[in-house]
């Protein structure tokens, strides 16, 4: 994975002879608008995409494509589910806030005082910090370990290295976001599973789930990684996701709500539209007080992505290469999926890209893949007649 800018210069140089060749391989089913499907073809081969979902939308106006390899293993239909990896991120921050506004607990309440957990590691870290990636706490390898071995929170918490410094610094954190499923549980009494189904999915309409093992594997869109390519090797359930989330165990769920979730790009649609507007079908979901929250930028991502800065569970990439307006939204990577979903501000225009695996290759921290589907989409979007 080309976590620094040596490996992604190594790794973008090689994707072109090492990762599999996919030209010629694909079937698409289009709905909906005209898009031009040969311009959006050579984007797929360009990436080495194994399967895909594409929906983008401007007002009444919808188009969307499945897309299958003829391998057999990665085809795309309608009930297809996709692991959305960091997508979940946004669904997590919605459901958090909208807990906020139902007054479980504060955005500024200490995390440590809402699990009961008196460590080092977690001391002056708020609900803020851990939505805008702003605590201080590191993705390590003991995190990982921990949730093969079901190894209690505390544990992670006490092993070195798990924290850089103090609060207020932005630094990515998978972690930090997965102790928000411990935050919830702990306040509600209910394991996420339910929870999310409950006070978010059911809302908003959503086919969604963060626990793997109640879908059925032929459902699920496989993920292979592309480069290094193994053929065999496609993930479709990990061990974590074939664990049962049947009761609430504060201790130990920190390990879904980062970016364990498996939806379809409707439902990514549906979840977007309640971000933008705080609105489901249901009336009002998310106060505008918070929502201007969770939209305001709380951290930047400095020289490497000067384009890109975060808000609550948000992505915002301001690049006027691509558009004069703010994009919202998140890209989402993990086992081999790129996964993206935006929304333009001022026009609305949308588009979510779901798939089995993408090149991993990036411009700073965003994916040349979610660079390259929002300037297609919103070329294609501009082409529709009002």
């Amino acid at each position: 994975m080309p976590t620094t800018p040596l490996r992604n210069l190594v790794y973008r140089a090689s994707l072109p002879f090492l990762a599999p060749q996919v030209r010629g391989k694909y079937t698409h089913q289009a709905e909906g608008e005209a898009i031009h499907l040969d311009t959006y073809e050579r984007f797929l081969c360009r990436y080495h995409v194994h399967g895909a979902s594409l929906r983008i939308t401007a007002g009444t106006r919808t188009a969307s494509v499945l897309t299958s390899m003829n391998d057999g293993i990665h085809l795309a239909r309608q009930g297809t589910y996709y692991r959305v990896a960091s997508l979940t991120k946004m669904a997590t921050a919605l459901l958090t806030l909208h807990l906020v506004d139902q007054g479980a607990f504060s955005l500024d309440d200490p995390v440590s005082s809402l699990l009961g957990l008196d460590v080092p590691s977690l001391s002056g870290i708020t609900v803020r910090h851990l939505l805008s990636h702003t605590s201080s706490l590191r993705d390590t390898p003991e995190v990982d370990r921990a949730l093969l071995n079901s190894d209690p929170l505390e544990k992670v918490l006490l092993s070195p290295g798990i924290r850089s410094g103090d609060p207020g610094t932005f630094a990515y954190c998978n972690f930090g976001f997965g102790i928000l499923g411990c935050v919830l549980e702990k306040m509600t009494g209910s394991v996420i599973r339910d929870l999310f189904q409950k006070e978010l999915f059911a809302p908003l309409g959503m086919r969604a789930s963060l626990d793997a093992s109640v879908l059925h594997e032929e459902d699920i869109m496989p993920v292979t990684r592309i480069l290094p390519y193994r053929p065999s090797h496609e993930v479709i359930k990990t061990a974590l996701g074939k664990r049962p989330l049947d009761a609430p165990d504060p201790t130990r769920h920190f390990g879904h709500t980062a970016g364990a979730m498996y939806t379809d790009a409707f439902s990514i649609e549906k979840l977007m539209l309640c971000i933008r507007t705080g609105m489901c079908s249901c009336g009002s979901y998310l106060s505008d007080t918070l929502r201007a929250e969770m939209h305001r930028v709380h951290a930047v991502y400095g020289k490497r992505s000067p384009t890109l800065s975060y808000g609550l569970g948000l992505l915002f990439v301001q690049d006027p290469r691509l558009s004069p307006h703010r994009l919202l939204g998140h890209q989402g990577l993990a086992y081999g999926c790129v996964d993206g979903a935006f929304w333009e501000e001022e026009t609305n225009r949308s588009m979510v890209f779901l798939n089995g695996g993408c090149s991993e290759g990036r411009v700073g921290m965003l994916t040349c893949s979610n660079r390259d589907l929002i300037a297609f989409a919103l070329r294609e979007m501009k082409a529709w007649p009002l």
